[in-house]
């Protein structure tokens, strides 16, 4: 009798119209991964999708682990609860959000719609997971995003998450930044085996893909095909990561937006200079042991001193080397920027763009009185008043757009190049700023901030998701219902980039304009006597024209 009413149940419950099945509970997703068991929450309503937050993947790099390398996470017993996102890593509160307020501000909406950062704490090194595929059989491609904000702020949360809607696996990570991530002495350098400091940030992102590569099947991931992402900041972690022997095997794929080429580089002296001035205050010369004292400090009196001298990578020969030649830009890469960078990031930092002619004409000098010459013939101002804008137009040029196009031409792999100008809010505003740094984000993410991007914005944003998911996928983002878009190497006769507007197309690239002149005084550089820091586009130029 028990048999037989066990058998009418399951028959009536497969016999249940299919709204009914809907409303069974669908239990907190798990997933066993080298550490121990993780349970998640459900990521949609289908049974197989899981968000897994807060996952460490490293020890938490506190006391003793202060500017140490990552190291291994302890296992746990039992089942461990992964349904928040984890703390960011130490820094200014305000940093990250004040970003995006002063942004939303200037294209006409309430900064107040931005959220704030949320929870510190330097027991931070997390990553989180978004899986539609926890029983497919078919591995899908990973994404791997890497967040921007000049290395001393912002975290790895769930700005990518509808990536996993599109049939991938994906990925954010945290990272230290500022002084706990990046700071080079002298006294570090000697306790490394590697006679090296710095770099520790970059040393979490390897150590998190090297969790990829251990754990990401078991999430429905390939860990043969794994694409990492980033903007800005992230942009140059991942061209960081790309150059490091660390890393091999580890990337198979690089999405790299927004690479601020125009950012100061240091060598690991100059940089051990540096970091031994933030701390001479700290123990008396000669007395005490320096380390000791540092790894005591607290996290506040860290970030002030990090506001006084910010720090970032290095090219140390240990974790980075090889830095933008052709041995690290070998893999598929897209690269690409927005056409007005500097739109907004003339506000945040308003000492980078001259007010005057004059101050205009120091700005071209910089790179040499024969190149400025040139400059000044493609980008004039007439005025004091036209320097603003002509300014910020070469500004961007210079640290992102022409950076990208060169770095495009030096790659050794298959490459596409492309062109953001779609603007990203339908204010008067939005359409006067234009793709202004951080644009291909609200598209990419749907960040709305309470200030909709409108109905042009949003097909540009859908298809480059598309774009990005199918070069994940096949290593090429060409797909059928996409514009075509042409490897930058193999279009003729000049090589093309992508233009991302509504509508899309290729563009043929100026072989005579702003990149042109800027390409030939960067190769130059080695032959020029310059006393200001080198730049990161610089520096990569110097290794290609010594080759």
């Amino acid at each position: 009798m028990k048999i037989c009413c066990r058998s009418l149940f399951l028959i009536a419950l497969l016999a249940a119209p299919i709204e009914n099945a809907w409303s069974l509970p669908i239990h907190a997703p798990r997933v066993k991964i080298d550490s121990g068991i993780v349970e998640g929450s459900p990521f949609g309503s289908d049974g197989h999708s899981g968000a897994f937050l807060g996952i460490p993947y490293a020890a938490a790099p506190t006391g003793a682990l202060r500017w140490t390398p990552p190291r291994p996470v302890k296992r746990w017993q039992g089942i461990r609860a992964t349904k928040a996102l984890g703390p960011s890593c130490p820094q200014q509160p305000e940093q990250y959000p004040h970003f995006w307020k002063v942004t939303v501000a200037a294209l006409g909406g309430d900064p107040s719609g931005v959220p704030p950062l949320g929870a510190t704490s330097e027991d931070c090194l997390f990553l989180n997971v978004w899986t539609s595929n926890l029983t497919g059989r078919a591995k899908q491609p990973v994404l791997v995003w890497i967040h921007g904000a000049g290395f001393i702020a912002g975290r790895g949360g769930d700005e990518a998450a509808l990536f996993a809607k599109s049939g991938v696996v994906v990925v954010t990570v945290n990272f230290r930044l500022g002084i706990l991530g990046f700071l080079v002495h002298p006294a570090l350098s000697k306790e490394s085996p590697h006679n090296s400091s710095g770099n520790y940030g970059l040393l979490d992102q390897i150590e998190a893909l090297r969790w990829v590569h251990r754990n990401i099947a078991a999430f429905g991931g390939d860990p043969n095909r794994v694409t990492v992402f980033g903007n800005s900041a992230g942009a140059a972690a991942v061209l960081y990561v790309l150059s490091s022997p660390l890393a091999r095997g580890l990337i198979h794929g690089a999405i790299i937006q927004s690479l601020p080429g125009g950012a100061p580089f240091l060598n690991l002296s100059s940089a051990e200079s540096a970091g031994q001035q933030m701390f001479k205050d700290l123990v008396p010369t000669g007395g005490g042991d320096q380390v000791a004292a540092m790894r005591a400090a607290s996290v506040d009196l860290l970030l002030a001193k990090n506001a006084a001298a910010p720090v970032g990578p290095i090219e140390d020969g240990w974790v980075v080397s090889n830095l933008g030649t052709e041995t690290s830009l070998q893999i598929p890469m897209i690269i690409g920027d927005n056409s007005n960078e500097f739109a907004n990031l003339a506000l945040l930092f308003p000492d980078r763009v001259p007010k005057t002619r004059e101050g205009y004409l120091e700005l071209l000098q910089q790179l040499g009185p024969p190149f400025a010459d040139q400059l000044l013939a493609t980008n004039q101002a007439s005025s004091d008043e036209a320097v603003p804008a002509v300014a910020n137009k070469y500004l961007t040029d210079r640290d992102y757009v022409c950076a990208s196009r060169y770095i495009a031409g030096k790659s050794e792999g298959r490459t596409w190049l492309y062109l953001l100008s779609a603007a990203s809010a339908t204010t008067s505003e939005g359409k006067q700023l234009g793709a202004f740094h951080g644009a291909d984000l609200r598209l990419l993410f749907n960040l709305d901030f309470g200030l909709p991007e409108g109905s042009a914005a949003l097909r540009v944003g859908e298809i480059m998701r598309r774009y990005w998911v199918q070069f994940a996928a096949t290593g090429d983002p060409n797909d059928k219902g996409l514009p075509e878009w042409p490897r930058y190497h193999e279009s003729r006769p000049l090589p093309q980039y992508l233009m991302l507007s509504d509508p899309m197309r290729a563009v043929p690239t100026d072989d005579k304009g702003t990149c042109a002149v800027l390409d030939e005084a960067w190769e130059a550089i080695p032959t020029v006597k310059i006393t200001r820091p080198r730049s990161l586009i610089e520096v990569i130029a110097a290794r290609h024209r010594s080759k």
